[in-house]
């Protein structure tokens, strides 16, 4: 799912958020492409660029859960349930039994990975609400329909495991992040093996988009 992300009143409307949209460039390697054939191919030889060929649909990713924790437990849902329409409004909660720095990382259902929360202390047993209240964001679901995973991982210190490379763009705590949903598990997993199990605590909350 494509999260269109927001400002409230008050925010910054209006302004994008720097770093979270990328441009697509097929358009310009199509025609390249046609244009490199049209050159090289045989005489009189014409390339249509067809309108109704419709693409391939892009291979789901795997969304293997990430959960546990040794000493604290963290908890996690959405509200009103965990399937989303389209043009909805996102709202989850999150709680920790004990006081954590929370993290939030999003595999979408187009296979990109996002972090939505970095670091955001809690208190024990605190509901809170995702997007963060005082954060003044707002997250619209929008297409493609499919599944989707969001990882609350809790720690008793800050979580650092991302190099400057690997975050594409970032604003308030959100980032897109330049690995694939594979290389975000390894990298998440090889994390919490430098952890004292005693001091990390994760939930994967599985939700899904429909509509068009």
């Amino acid at each position: 799912m494509n999260r269109v992300i927001e400002r409230r009143a008050g925010g910054s409307a209006g302004r994008p958020v720097a770093g979270l949209a990328r441009k697509g460039g097929f358009g310009l390697v199509g025609a390249a492409l046609l244009a490199m054939l049209a050159a090289c191919g045989p005489t009189g030889t014409v390339i249509v660029e067809r309108d109704d060929v419709k693409p391939e649909p892009a291979p789901l990713c795997e969304l293997p859960g990430f959960d546990g924790g040794r000493k604290y437990v963290v908890e996690a849902w959405a509200l009103p349930d965990a399937a989303f329409s389209v043009g909805e409004s996102l709202r989850l909660q999150m709680r920790s039994s004990a006081p954590a720095y929370m993290s939030v990382f999003y595999v979408s259902t187009s296979c990109k990975v996002t972090r939505l929360l970095d670091n955001h202390p809690v208190r024990a047993a605190e509901i809170v609400d995702f997007p963060i209240t005082e954060s003044g964001l707002r997250m619209t679901v929008k297409p493609p329909a499919g599944d989707e995973a969001f990882h609350f991982v809790a720690t008793r210190d800050r979580l650092d495991f991302l190099s400057p490379g690997e975050i594409l763009g970032e604003a308030a705590g959100i980032a897109n992040l330049d690995l694939s949903p594979a290389q975000f598990h390894d990298r998440l997993a090889d994390a919490r093996s430098r952890i004292n199990p005693d001091d990390w605590s994760a939930t994967t909350l599985r939700t899904s988009v429909v509509g068009h």
